[in-house]
């Protein structure tokens, strides 16, 4: 089962050991009520994601360079907004929202999910944009906009142990955009 995608939202706050097992369980409902027991796990496909209010409507979310790109994780998660404006007679200006790249917290919530799935026998794989994981170095940049964050928030201290989502994972695929804002990835 594939979760999260572009345009949906995501926790913006760590979670506790009951949401863990909580999520998992629903997992495992879900798998035999609605698929018959033929689902074998779940995959992290989570590029950037919007903030529940843009979902609904209120503005759009889309990526900027210059409005985004030099912009912390931080800084995204509280919210960057910017006017997009398509030049066409008619047609307002559109309030739009940076996407979220992953936080600290979201790695979070990622990191335990998939300790807790792994600990119930399940496959979890993760398909990162791939400036979530680009490389082992720190990044030292101002902000550290550099992005790299699933390898930056990897480890987390889940069930009193620091586990580490790279390592926890059983695959990953690296997604490399062309054509869509080159900026971003």
């Amino acid at each position: 089962m594939t979760m999260g995608s572009w345009c949906t939202s995501f926790p913006l706050r760590e979670w506790t050991e009951e949401e863990f097992v909580s999520f998992t369980t629903y997992f495992k409902s879900v798998r035999e009520k609605d698929f018959g027991g033929n689902l074998d796990g779940i995959d992290w496909d989570w590029e950037g994601y919007c903030s529940e209010v843009c979902l609904k409507g209120n503005c759009k979310c889309d990526w900027d360079d210059k409005a985004c790109g030099t912009k912390t994780p931080a800084e995204l998660k509280a919210g960057v907004y910017f006017n997009h404006s398509d030049n066409s007679p008619g047609h307002p200006d559109t309030k739009s929202m940076c996407f979220i790249l992953p936080t600290k917290e979201t790695v979070q919530v990622m990191t335990g999910v998939t300790h807790h799935m792994k600990q119930a026998g399940f496959i979890v794989t993760l398909a990162p944009m791939s400036t979530a994981v680009y490389t082992s170095e720190e990044d030292t940049s101002e902000g550290q906009y550099m992005r790299n964050e699933f390898v930056k928030w990897r480890k987390h201290w889940i069930q009193g142990e620091q586990r580490d989502l790279l390592a926890m994972a059983d695959s990953m695929l690296l997604q490399w955009y062309s054509g869509f804002d080159a900026a971003l990835c």
